[in-house]
């Protein structure tokens, strides 16, 4: 039986809605995405090795037979995909985007964002959550993989080189979160399938809005909330409507 190679990527950002993302496209009737939602297979076993964090990860990496297992059962669907935020961890986890390529030029790269201030405190709290975070948050943003990981134009930049402007979508929490059935209808018509072929209701699972009165420090606003990284990106591609709403929590 000839294996199938997967067609679709789900990268990121990790604590902007990727799970229900996941959700959603798994209900298409022309899109097969894997049980297993972050495999990381294109990541760096060693890498991974380094950091706590990513041990999880660990069982898919870099053993391509265990990783194909995961789309025995796509059969004919036009898609088969799979979603891992490892893949837009850089600079800890790197050179992602060059093995997906190589193993899928032709693929299509998903990356679903929020703000950054939202996501890098989600983040946090995360790891508080899964004791990988003993740090204050004051203390926790002066470590720079929270930044970089919301520095959405660093990540996104090796997948742009590979893959091209074309093959990527790039999305946001908040536009899915206020009309879902609009923005995964496009997204769907992106693909090239139906749009109508699947469930078109977000159901928000993981990414949940943070308090910024209570939990906002300087060092956030300015790791995460003005980055150069971040501005380079919602200027080229972000929504305004977006733009405007992390403005107004940064002013």
């Amino acid at each position: 039986m000839t294996q199938r190679i997967p067609n679709l990527f789900l990268v990121g950002a990790m604590r902007s809605g990727t799970t229900s993302l996941h959700e959603a496209l798994a209900s298409h009737r022309s899109i097969f995405m894997s049980d297993v939602k972050e495999p990381a297979h294109f990541t760096d076993p060693a890498e991974l090795a380094t950091d706590s964090r990513f041990a999880s990860a660990a069982g898919f990496a870099g053993d391509r037979a265990k990783y194909l297992e995961l789309f025995a059962s796509a059969g004919d669907a036009q898609y088969a995909g799979e979603s891992s935020t490892h893949y837009t961890k850089a600079p800890r986890i790197n050179g992602v985007a060059e093995r997906v390529f190589e193993a899928s030029p032709g693929a299509r790269i998903l990356y679903l964002v929020r703000d950054p201030i939202e996501r890098t405190l989600s983040h946090y709290r995360f790891a508080v959550r899964m004791k990988y975070e003993r740090r204050t948050i004051r203390e926790a943003v002066r470590d720079p993989f929270y930044s970089a990981v919301s520095d959405y134009a660093m990540q996104l930049e090796p997948y742009l080189d590979r893959f091209g402007r074309d093959q990527i979508w790039i999305g946001t929490l908040e536009e899915m979160s206020a009309d879902a059935e609009s923005t995964l209808g496009d997204l769907y018509t992106w693909l090239g399938v139906d749009p109508d072929g699947g469930d078109l209701a977000y159901r928000q699972r993981n990414a949940v809005s943070s308090d910024l009165v209570r939990a906002r420090g300087p060092e956030l606003l300015h790791r995460a909330g003005r980055s150069d990284g971040y501005q380079r990106l919602a200027r080229a591609v972000l929504p305004a409507g977006v733009r405007r709403t992390v403005r107004r929590v940064l002013n």
